[in-house]
């Protein structure tokens, strides 16, 4: 697999965890939230509705047990001024505890701010999201609460002389009895229907003790399940970490580290050296390319070594090449006092054929010379072209006398080879030289001495082997 292919798999990967992530994240915020709704802001209302709805009905009763008693027009008035607040028909104030209606008795209390919204107590029950069932035991209760009201408002009516008059309205029809209006809100009746308001309250708050509590169960359930969510996602984003921790070490960053040291091989001159990494990917491509270089530079070096120790044209050591392995084996013989000798080879009249034949057939009797003397060499001996038509061999670890037969092997092959120009054999000779190595020679003093057997044989009538 390829980098760009595994970052897109990879970058794929991320968007899918940091998927799950974000929705397992937004869902335990969500159940925190709600959790924390239900039961800090939810259930602390829900109370507070309940009991703002029996409080009310409690300040409505003593409010009228005590107008009734002392017969104080100012608690008729908070009598009323609670309805309203209740039924909406007067703002709310900003600050409305159970015991407003002890300690906020005073004026001030009409401030503008010190009032909020006008909202009917049944419509904040209604916001509250209460259940059906909950909602109808609130209105039961509210219900019941002004059904106890209109034993409240008789009595009020008695207070003035006035009396029902069977369709609901209070007329006056006598005086003022106040002893009847006490005994109708202190009676038997009146507490029954104190006792039918809370009943209804009890049950709305044991209806939502009960539903937190089922909540609470669904929501450790529910915490339960995404807790198991959060561990398998780690689980999951730990296992890719280390997936793309190992991909990235083993496939990209040792082997670059491997590329760099096998390149920096190559440039330093190490032209055999080779990159090794084998990934399939953008860095084995590039690792396959750098061999490739390698292979290339390797081959043109090598060419070029050829070219600056081999004669072009017979593909034997040139004069440069051969005159630094003379210099090597002459070292090597001076320092372990082994014999060396040094044979030196020119055609004879090769100036003449060049001229007959021209150059073109002079090149391939300089050919054939160097292929039928290499057939008489052994392993170790070494032929190098030092001149035009000039040859010299060295022969290493042998004496004079051994180095005349080589020579005269040399001379025998050459005479007995030729050539076949226009159907007619084309033969040539030469002349040989040869010399043994002394303990004063340097390869100028050695050259020269086996130059001069040489030409001893040239001057001898050519085709003849000489030495010195």
């Amino acid at each position: 697999m390829n980098i760009s292919t595994g970052n897109k798999i990879g970058f794929l990967c991320f968007i899918v965890i940091l998927s799950m992530w974000g929705y397992v994240v937004a869902h335990i915020i969500g159940i925190f939230d709600l959790r924390s709704i239900k039961d800090e802001k939810h259930h602390v209302y829900s109370l507070n509705i309940a009991n703002e709805l029996r409080q009310s009905s409690d300040d409505l009763t003593r409010m009228a047990r005590t107008y009734v008693v002392t017969g104080n027009e100012i608690y008729k008035e908070y009598y009323f001024d609670i309805i309203a607040i209740r039924n909406g028909d007067s703002p709310r104030p900003k600050k409305y505890p159970p015991t407003y209606w002890y300690t906020s008795l005073t004026p001030e209390r009409f401030a503008l701010d010190k009032l909020d919204i006008q909202v009917p107590l049944k419509n904040l029950m209604r916001d509250m999201g209460f259940t059906e069932s909950e909602l109808l035991l609130l209105q039961q209760s509210q219900a019941r609460s002004d059904n106890l009201m209109n034993i409240e408002k008789q009595a009020f009516a008695l207070m003035k002389g006035s009396y029902n008059d069977g369709k609901g309205t209070f007329t006056p029809k006598g005086v003022p009895d106040n002893a009847f209006a006490i005994k109708l809100l202190f009676s038997p009746q009146y507490q029954q229907e104190k006792i039918a308001i809370m009943q209804p309250i009890q049950k709305f708050i044991a209806a939502v003790e009960n539903r937190l509590i089922i909540e609470a169960d669904e929501f450790q359930t529910k915490q339960k399940k995404y807790l198991w969510y959060v561990i398998l996602l780690l689980v999951i984003s730990t296992l890719m970490a280390l997936i793309i921790t190992f991909y990235v070490r083993n496939k990209i960053v040792l082997p670059i580290f491997s590329l760099v040291h096998d390149a920096q091989s190559i440039a330093e001159g190490d032209y055999q050296a080779r990159s090794k990494v084998s990934v399939e990917n953008e860095i084995g491509s590039l690792s396959k390319n750098l061999n490739k270089m390698a292979n290339h530079i390797e081959r043109d070096i090598n060419k070029l070594k050829q070219m600056a120790t081999t004669d072009e044209l017979v593909g034997i050591a040139n004069r440069r090449a051969f005159m630094k392995s003379l210099q090597l084996e002459l070292e090597r013989s001076h320092r372990y006092q082994v014999p060396l000798c040094l044979l030196m080879l020119d055609v004879d009249y090769f100036k003449v054929f060049n001229d007959t034949y021209g150059h073109s057939i002079g090149d391939d009797v300089l050919k054939l010379i160097c292929k039928v003397s290499q057939l008489v060499l052994r392993e170790n001996d070494l032929m190098g072209r030092i001149g035009g038509e000039e040859f010299a061999f060295i022969l290493p670890a042998t004496n004079i006398d051994f180095a005349l037969i080589v020579a005269e092997r040399i001379r025998a092959a050459v005479d007995d080879a030729f050539l076949i120009i226009d159907g007619k054999k084309i033969k040539v000779t030469v002349s040989m030289g040869a010399t043994q190595l002394t303990n004063e020679d340097d390869v100028g003093l050695f050259l020269k001495r086996a130059d001069m057997a040489m030409y001893k044989s040239k001057d001898n009538g050519r085709n003849q082997t000489h030495y010195f």
